[in-house]
């Protein structure tokens, strides 16, 4: 080969997280030459499995949804590698998970999630008469067959507003939805989440269920589909920096490593975040003054804090447990007030769970689990008050975890995100879970479409296009720009 063509492809992905490796690979199997590139030793991004000690495991719990007809299963099949990724249907193994519901008076109600929204989950969420139950019913009718015409018209309306102006809803199933498919769904606080995007991931979810998993990990799925890019004459380039994204005349000409190293393309595709991108790999003296100030303007999205557990004997055997108090609908601001010191958690919800169920990802008879809330995605906030906060609700809700079994711990806080997710760029912004927020003024028609106003230049991941739960967003999103590209 020619010593030049070497350095030369048709694209350059920058970033392997999940939606650049679903358009790296992609256009790869469509025939485009690609350089796929990660600061990382494998793809996945902040989603990359981690194998120590037996264990196959995420930095951060993850828990797909969809659970059938996702955008991971569109994928796979594209690409002809189903067979070689195997998921894992949590509505096939029981392992569904439990909510724990502490009413105002301190009652904590166990409401398991195989029956769906049933008539005793409802009641223990407050219905307790035939009017609560129609209105119960009616909202979830509502909610379920409204047309995506109706939907789009509340994008400008906050999941919390709109759930305020419902009358007749028991407190609990009010705290339920916005803390399940507000803050839990998107990790953004209800008052920011469109009321939009909260009741199209309730269709989503009545339609193809939620829960799924794979085995070895949800990072494995991706560093299978990433040797598509070798598979068809391209570059996988693992514990690479890049350092910045060249741009000549207004169109993007290549890329230049941390090392000096240049590779030229026509077109580069970043998943290093849509502000990272813009601000910091191009610059952006290479965007018109309103694009740059709006890009600037992109609010990030929650941080997730709390503890890795791992035991020496199962604990856990349903894959979650999902604690939610009466009122734990935090406002955006309120989670500000935690990070400054102001405040300290009282009433926040706490996912606790664990994938050493599922085939390949822990040694017999031992798990991993994450018992974590939500916080500011800022790195430098102290995660103390955050611990203590779940260690106390944990020892009431799973006292036998502390039962002597746990050998060793691991911290997740914000400040770890930016080591193998998106940069740090502002201060305040790092460790948010996903990128930019899914809220008013960024989501639906106001999120960026992907491409941007240099020329070849385009923005994959959660920060670009898409809808779903994390990682299926930036797989959508995958999709989307593979679409503009090919």
């Amino acid at each position: 080969m020619d010593i030049n063509a070497a350095y030369s492809f048709d694209v350059i992905v920058v970033g392997a997280g999940p939606g650049g490796t679903t358009v790296a690979s992609l256009l790869a199997n469509a025939g485009k030459r690609v350089l796929l590139a990660d600061k990382n030793g494998k793809p996945g991004g902040r989603m990359l499995t981690i194998n120590r000690d037996g264990f196959a495991y995420e930095l951060f719990p993850i828990n797909c949804v969809p659970c059938r007809n996702s955008a991971f299963e569109r994928l796979s099949k594209e690409l002809g590698k189903e067979k070689l990724v195997k998921p894992i249907y949590n509505d096939e193994t029981g392992g569904v998970g439990t909510l724990l519901f502490e009413s105002k008076d301190g009652v904590i109600y166990t409401l398991s999630m195989h029956g769906g929204f049933s008539p005793q989950m409802m009641s223990d969420l407050g219905a307790k008469n035939e009017e609560d139950f129609k209105n119960v019913a009616d909202m979830f009718r509502r909610f379920a067959t409204m047309p995506e015409s109706e939907i789009e018209q509340l994008y400008n309306i906050s999941a919390m507003d709109y759930m305020d102006g419902i009358k007749g809803i028991p407190a609990g199933v009010y705290t339920f939805f916005l803390a399940t498919f507000g803050e839990g769904m998107f990790e953004m606080s209800s008052d920011k989440v469109p009321a939009a995007e909260m009741i199209k991931m309730f269709q989503q979810v009545i339609k193809n269920g939620g829960g799924r998993y794979y085995e070895n990990g949800v990072g494995y799925f991706f560093e299978v589909m990433a040797k598509t890019v070798e598979e068809k004459g391209g570059k996988l380039l693992m514990h690479t920096r890049i350092a910045s994204i060249n741009v000549a005349d207004g169109k993007v000409c290549g890329v230049t490593t941390d090392i000096g190293i240049k590779y030229t393309a026509p077109v580069v595709i970043s998943n290093a975040g849509i502000r990272q991108t813009v601000l910091k790999l191009v610059g952006e003296m290479h965007f018109n003054e309103q694009y740059a100030e709006k890009v600037k303007g992109y609010e990030s999205n929650l941080a997730c804090v709390g503890y890795r557990y791992f035991t020496n004997k199962p604990v856990l055997k349903e894959t979650s447990l999902i604690y939610f108090p009466e009122g734990c609908t935090s406002k955006f601001e309120e989670f500000e007030k935690m990070a400054g010191g102001k405040t300290k958690p009282e009433r926040n919800y706490i996912y606790i769970g664990t994938t050493s169920l599922y085939p390949g990802c822990a040694p017999k008879d031992k798990q991993l689990i994450y018992a974590v809330m939500s916080c500011s995605a800022d790195p430098g906030i102290n995660v103390q008050p955050y611990l203590d906060y779940i260690e106390e609700k944990a020892r009431k809700i799973l006292p036998e975890l502390y039962d002597g079994c746990i050998e060793r711990t691991e911290i997740m806080s914000p400040v770890h995100v930016p080591t193998v997710g998106n940069d740090s760029i502002f201060a305040g912004q790092g460790g948010e879970s996903y990128g930019i927020a899914n809220s008013i003024g960024q989501s639906g028609q106001d999120r960026p479409k992907g491409d941007t106003p240099v020329t070849g230049l385009y923005i994959v991941g959660n920060d670009a296009a898409g809808f779903g739960l994390g990682t299926h967003q930036a797989v959508d999103s995958g999709f989307r720009v593979f679409e503009m590209i090919k």
